[in-house]
C-alpha cells in the first residue's frame, strides 16, 4: 500500500534526523579534541574558533530538526567560549588565551561538550500536523458548496457558475454538512444559516474561503459575519458576473498564500535539506543550495520569489552576500530573510542594514518556517503583479502579453508546433459604458477575463491588449480547435446576465483568429488576427472569424 503523502514527510523527516545524529557525534568528538589541543598547546588555539562556529550551528539547527534540548545547551556552552573566539580574532595572545580556557575546563567545560552527545537521545516525535498536501492548483475545476435554503435562487446560482466551468455543489443547510471538506475550494452560504444554532459546523471551514450572501449593511451585523470568518459579503448572488469575480478573487488569493518560489543558502547540509523537505511539501518550489558561490548562477536559472539565507556560511557571510546581490538591478527587489541563531536585536538589526529585509531566529519550528516562506512570497507576488498585470482584469499587462507571444512565436519557428493567436473585442462596448455607466463596464470586462481564465488552460496567454480588447494565444493547438474553443466561450458569455440598475442586460464578444507561423513575425500574426476580429465585426459581431488564407 502507497504510503499518504504526510507519512513520506515523515519518513524523510525521519532520515534526515538520523543523518543529523550520526554527524553530530563525531563532530562532539571533534569539539572535544579541539579544546584538549587549545589547552595545551598555544599554537592550538585558533581551533576554539572553529569550537564556537560549530556551537553556533548546532544551537540553531538541531532545535529545528527535533533536539531542543541539545540546541539550548549548544546555544549555553557557545555563550561561553565565545569571548576566547573573539580575542583569537583580535590578536590577543595564544597563551594568555590558553590559560582562560584552562580556568574553563576546571569549571567542567569539557564535560559539558562531551555531555552534549546524551542529548541526541532526547527528540521531540517527529509530526507533520502542518502539512497540508491538497493546494488547488490553477487551471484545476474549483469545487464550490452553496448553502442556499430558497430553492429557486439556489438553482440559478447554480447554472450561472457552471458557465465559468466551476463544479458546484447546493445544500439547503448545514446539518446536510459532508463529512470531509477536503475536496471543496470555496463556501456561500445565506446569512441566516450563520446566526443560528447551526453555526457550530462553521469550524469545519478551517482556511477555507467563504462568501456570505446578506443584505444587511449595518455595522453590527458586518461585524459579526467577520467574527464568524467570512471573507467576503455580497448584497444580490443573482447578478452572477459580481458573484463570479469575487470567487475568481477569493480563490486566486487562496492559491497564492500557498505556491511560490524559495532559495535557500545553507552550508549545514541536514538542516538544508529538512527545510527543503518542509517547503516542498507545503506546495512551494524550492531550490536548495549548500555552496554560496554558485548562487548568481542558480538565481538567474530558478528566478525565486525569496531567499532564505543563513548569515555565517564557512569563509561566506550572508549579509555580504546580499549586499553583493544588490550590485544587479534585477536583484534589488528580492525579499532575503536571515536565518541565525544570534539573539542580539542590534546585530540583527546591524544584518538588515547591510541588504537583509527580515531576520528569523533559529531553531526555527516546520509551521513557522512553512508559514513565513508562503506569506513572504505572496507579498512578492503581489508587488510583481502591480508591475506586469492589468490592475482591473488579473491578465498580462499589453506589453508582457506581446513579450510572451513572441517568446511563442520563436519556440514554434525552433520546434515547428502550431499555435494560434485570437483578438478579441466586446461588442457594443460604449454603447454598455454610456447607458450603465463605466462601473457597470468594469464588471463586464472582468467577467469575460473571468470566463477566459476559467475556460482556457494554465499555458494559454491571456492579455488585456487595451480598453475592451483582447489577445490569447494558444500553443500547441489546432486552428479548428481554436475555433472550436473560442465559438463555446462566445456562446456562453452571451449567457450571462449583467444587471445595471434596474436592467438586466448581455454583452457578445467578437474574436478574430490566426495561425501564428504562418507570418513572418508575432506582430504579422496579430495584424492578421486584428483585420480577421474587424471581418467579423463587418459581419454581424459575436463570433469568430479565420484570417484570411489561414483557413484549412
Amino acid at each position: 500500500m502507497p504510503q499518504s503523502p504526510s507519512s513520506e514527510v515523515r519518513r524523510k523527516l525521519e532520515t534526515l534526523r538520523n543523518r543529523f545524529r550520526d554527524k553530530t557525534i563525531r563532530e562532539i568528538e571533534g569539539l572535544v579534541a579541539s579544546i584538549f589541543n587549545a589547552s595545551r598547546y598555544p599554537e592550538a588555539t585558533e581551533e576554539l574558533i572553529s569550537v564556537y562556529q560549530l556551537l553556533h550551528r548546532l544551537a540553531g539547527s538541531a532545535g529545528t530538526l527535533g533536539f531542543t534540548q541539545l540546541g539550548e545547551q549548544a546555544r549555553k556552552l557557545e555563550i561561553v567560549i565565545k569571548p576566547l573566539a573573539d580575542q583569537i580574532t583580535e590578536g590577543v595572545d595564544s597563551e594568555r588565551i590558553r590559560l582562560q580556557l584552562k580556568q574553563l575546563l576546571a569549571n567542567g567545560y569539557e564535560n559539558d561538550i562531551a555531555g552534549l552527545g546524551s542529548l541526541l537521545g532526547v527528540a521531540e516525535p517527529v509530526s507533520t500536523g502542518w502539512h497540508k498536501p491538497r493546494p488547488v492548483e490553477a487551471g484545476n475545476q474549483s469545487v464550490l458548496l452553496i448553502l442556499e435554503p430558497d430553492q429557486q435562487r439556489k438553482e440559478l446560482i447554480s447554472q450561472g457558475l457552471a458557465l465559468y466551468d466551476y463544479q458546484v455543489h447546493s445544500l439547503s443547510s448545514g446539518e446536510q454538512w459532508p463529512d470531509s471538506m477536503d475536496e471543496i475550494d470555496l463556501v456561500m452560504i445565506r446569512d441566516r444559516l450563520l446566526r443560528d444554532d447551526e453555526v457550530h459546523w462553521l469550524s469545519k471551514l478551517r482556511s477555507i474561503p467563504v462568501i456570505c450572501f446578506s443584505e444587511a449593511h449595518d455595522f453590527t451585523t458586518r461585524y459579526q459575519l467577520a467574527c464568524l470568518g467570512v471573507d467576503a459579503c455580497i448584497d444580490e448572488p443573482q447578478d452572477i458576473p459580481a458573484l463570479a469575480d469575487r470567487i475568481e478573487q477569493l480563490l486566486a488569493e487562496g492559491l497564492a498564500t500557498l505556491t511560490g518560489r524559495v532559495m535557500i543558502v545553507d552550508d549545514d547540509r541536514e538542516l538544508l535539506e529538512h527545510y527543503r523537505v518542509v517547503l516542498t511539501s507545503g506546495g512551494l518550489q524550492v531550490r536548495a543550495l549548500d555552496d554560496p558561490s554558485r548562487l548568481l548562477s542558480e538565481l538567474s536559472e530558478f528566478r525565486p520569489d525569496i531567499l532564505l539565507m543563513d548569515v555565517q556560511m564557512g569563509h561566506y557571510d550572508g549579509p555580504v552576500l546580499a549586499r553583493m546581490l544588490r550590485f544587479q538591478a534585477e536583484w534589488l527587489s528580492l525579499p532575503i530573510i536571515f536565518f541565525s541563531s544570534e539573539e542580539d536585536r542590534d546585530l540583527q538589526l546591524d544584518v538588515l542594514a547591510r541588504g537583509g529585509d527580515d531576520f528569523v531566529t533559529k531553531p526555527v519550528s516546520d509551521e513557522f518556517l512553512l508559514r513565513t516562506a508562503r506569506i513572504r512570497c505572496y507579498r512578492a507576488r503581489q508587488l510583481g503583479k502591480l508591475v506586469s498585470l492589468d490592475s482591473l482584469t488579473g491578465l498580462l499587462k499589453h506589453a508582457l502579453a506581446k513579450a510572451e507571444l513572441n517568446r511563442e512565436y520563436a519556440r514554434c519557428t525552433r520546434t515547428g508546433h502550431d499555435s494560434v493567436v485570437a483578438m478579441l473585442d466586446l461588442d457594443h462596448f460604449k454603447r454598455v459604458n454610456d447607458s450603465y455607466g463605466h462601473g457597470t463596464g468594469d464588471m463586464v470586462i472582468k467577467a469575460l477575463s473571468n470566463l477566459l481564465r476559467h475556460r482556457l488552460r494554465n499555458t494559454d496567454i491571456i492579455g488585456r491588449y487595451g480598453g475592451e480588447e483582447f489577445v490569447i494565444v494558444l500553443p500547441e493547438c489546432s486552428l479548428e480547435k481554436a475555433v472550436e474553443v473560442l465559438e463555446a466561450l462566445s456562446r456562453d458569455f452571451a449567457r450571462l446576465v449583467f444587471n445595471g440598475g434596474n436592467e438586466e442586460f448581455s454583452v457578445t464578444f467578437s474574436a478574430g483568429v490566426a495561425v501564428l507561423t504562418a507570418y513572418g513575425s508575432g506582430d504579422q500574426a496579430i495584424d492578421a488576427a486584428d483585420r480577421a476580429l474587424y471581418r467579423r465585426k463587418r459581419a454581424g459581431r459575436n463570433g469568430v472569424t479565420v484570417a484570411s488564407g489561414d483557413q484549412p
